[in-house]
């Protein structure tokens, strides 16, 4: 049976997720990660971060879908 702390927590995350626009700028990216911009350039310039767009040479953009499947490919189990 899965715990009500549990349900509320998910459900916390979905409401805070929705308040997060589909496409991102770096800044809203990290926040929406919990990191900083410094850790998402550094993780850029490695190839190692999730998938971004560069429309333009100073412009970079993240998409929710691909911030949260990175965040899966990342997962430890317990």
């Amino acid at each position: 049976m899965t715990d009500v702390n549990t349900l509320i927590d998910e459900l916390r995350t979905a409401i805070e997720a929705q308040s997060f626009p589909e496409i991102m700028t770096p800044a809203q990216a990290a926040q929406f990660l919990g990191v900083s911009e410094d850790y998402l350039r550094d993780h850029r310039k490695s190839k190692s971060g999730p998938a971004y767009s560069q429309p333009a040479t100073k412009i970079i953009r993240y998409m929710r879908p691909d911030l949260v499947s990175w965040l899966n490919r990342s997962r430890v189990a317990a």
